[in-house]
């Protein structure tokens, strides 16, 4: 998938917002019911009132080619506050150490993201998948806004440019103890341009949290004590295997594109599929185990329907990224000096 292509994400935030719509009501029944099958678990303390982190991201610059002059590696802060255990509300900011080698009156200089919104999570004692909605602004430091015309020669005048944005994404995080969380995301930033445009843009995210303050009484779900006996049955056998084949068909379409000059927009399988088709199977392989993983963690604590929407929902992205990549030209578009 290349990084720069605004329609290959919009069933990405379909999906997304679907999920969130699906998720959220099961989410305050999850924390305090028990399945019958498993005895009911203890009164847990994980989880803290406030958290500090630190993270870092591949910002959404808008690059579809591989000479690419916009910076996008990201660093920043993140506060949270843990509303209840399924639902927090948080601030991020998230700025590109490096400046672009270049400025037109649409980016240039270090990119700069504000976010704030809420996210809504399903735990269990030591991991847990969320959802988040964050609206903000993103700026870039040093655009062109005018030109001073001179008898021989013009300059630029240069300043700054924001634009209004929206993340909606989802993501997985790890708590090795009641005050560390550990959480990757990825999602869909949705950002504003003059008049009705829009434009999509894929960002990931890892960050290391620390959580202080009053601690939050929660009982986390039970876990099936037959999971892994009744996990792989035919369904999940057969959803498992049709968003791997989805997958596939991506990966064929992504190593044509990438000959023609257009770079990997997957933050997380480009290090992979720059080396051909080997790097191309690791990548896939890599995401079909954690999409199994996934299922698995939903599965054990009693979301079955909730785990068969993960296969679904990555079978149509796959699918619909596999049919835009078909629609590439032969040679992308290059950046104006």
């Amino acid at each position: 998938m290349p990084g720069c292509y605004g329609l290959k994400l919009r069933i990405l935030t379909g999906s997304i917002t679907v999920m969130l719509m699906l998720a959220v009501s099961p989410l305050v029944s999850a924390q305090s019911t028990s399945l019958p099958s498993a005895p009911r678990p203890s009164i847990h303390r994980g989880v803290q009132r406030f958290e500090v982190g630190v993270e870092t991201a591949d910002m959404a610059t808008g690059c579809g080619f591989s000479a690419c002059q916009l910076p996008s590696f990201g660093v920043g802060a993140e506060g949270v506050w843990n509303w209840k255990p399924y639902l927090a509300f948080e601030a991020d900011y998230l700025t590109t150490p490096n400046s672009s080698r270049g400025s037109t009156n649409l980016d240039g200089g270090r990119s700069i993201e504000l976010l704030a919104g809420a996210r809504a999570e399903l735990r269990a004692r030591h991991y847990g998948y969320f959802l988040l909605a964050e609206p903000g602004v993103f700026e870039w430091t040093d655009v062109i806004k005018g030109v001073i015309s001179k008898p021989k020669s013009f300059s630029f005048t240069f300043g700054h440019q924001r634009r209004f944005v929206t993340n909606l994404g989802t993501g997985f995080e790890y708590s090795p103890s009641s005050r560390v969380h550990v959480r990757m995301e990825v999602g869909d930033l949705l950002m504003h341009y003059p008049g009705p445009d829009w434009q999509n843009n894929l960002q990931s995210q890892a960050g290391i949290y620390y959580g202080f303050g009053k601690s939050l009484t929660w009982t986390p779900p039970a876990v099936r004590a037959d999971s892994r006996r009744t996990f792989f049955d035919r369904t999940n056998i057969a959803l498992i295997t049709m968003s791997a084949l989805a997958s596939i068909a991506d990966g064929v379409t992504t190593q044509h594109f990438l000959k023609d000059g257009y770079s990997e927009g997957d933050p997380f399988a480009r290090p992979l599929v720059k080396y051909g088709w080997a790097g191309q199977s690791a990548a896939t392989a890599i995401e079909i185990g954690g999409e199994t993983a996934g299922m698995y963690g939903l599965h054990r604590i009693g979301h079955r329907w909730l785990a068969r929407m993960v296969p679904v929902a990555v079978t149509i992205v796959h699918v619909v990224f596999a049919y835009k990549n078909t629609e590439l030209p032969a040679q992308p578009a290059q950046p104006v000096p």
